[in-house]
């Protein structure tokens, strides 16, 4: 999206250098006409990268065919008339753009509006193992991930793990909880957050033997 705006603002600039069309009048239309569509697909591209809502990407990819299309006339060897219909082009595209941004300030309100549900977490270590990391993130979102045993001492066996918190938003988006032990072995546990109560849940770590694996009881 900010490739597309930088060539709408290019565009607007290049019509700048044309002083010399057909008539002056009807530059200056031009160039008016070209700014309030610069101005509207500014403020629906800022509109659109603050929703996470992709519904309408195609739609928008849409429109801007449409004005790279605009981007290829030269207003030089145009004709007042065909200018006037240039001008009614962009006129059409505006509107659309007013559309889109309403449709976006109301997905908006809706994601804004959304609840979230924040859970308190415990953990029980009840295997044998020896955690010396343990982090608590949303599902593809790496970047947050701090190890929460850092400024603690490692999860020994029997201690439990107070006062951790996640949140359950509309999309029931999963929790992941990683742990490595002692032995540089790492876990990743998913959470189903669609599960927990608000009330908070209590996840009993146990460790199978046999196949090695790390599961949770709650």
């Amino acid at each position: 999206m900010y490739r597309y705006r930088i060539a709408i603002l290019s565009l607007c600039f290049c019509l700048l250098l044309w002083g010399c069309g057909p008539s002056e009048e009807k530059v200056a239309m031009a160039q008016q006409k070209y700014s309030e569509l610069t101005e509207i697909h500014n403020q629906v591209v800022d509109a659109h990268n603050q929703v996470s809502d992709n519904s309408l990407d195609e739609s928008l990819t849409r429109l801007r065919e449409k004005i790279t299309v605009i981007e290829g006339y030269d207003l030089t060897e145009m004709k007042d008339e065909e200018i006037d219909m240039l001008i009614d082009t962009m006129d059409s595209l505006i509107e659309s753009y007013h559309e889109f941004l309403e449709e976006l300030n109301r997905i908006m309100e809706k994601e804004t509006a959304e609840e979230i549900v924040t859970i308190p977490v415990t953990v029980v270590n009840n295997t044998e193992l020896t955690f010396s990391s343990l982090t608590l993130s949303q599902k593809d979102a790496d970047h947050s991930r701090v190890n929460i045993l850092d400024e603690l001492s490692d999860l020994v066996p029997g201690q439990s793990l107070t006062g951790l918190m996640i949140y359950r938003n509309s999309h029931n988006t999963p929790w992941i909880l990683t742990l490595s032990d002692e032995a540089d072995r790492t876990f990743e546990l998913t959470l189903p957050v669609e599960n927990y109560s608000p009330e908070g849940v209590h996840l009993t770590l146990i460790y199978d033997e046999e196949t090695k694996e790390l599961k949770l009881q709650e």
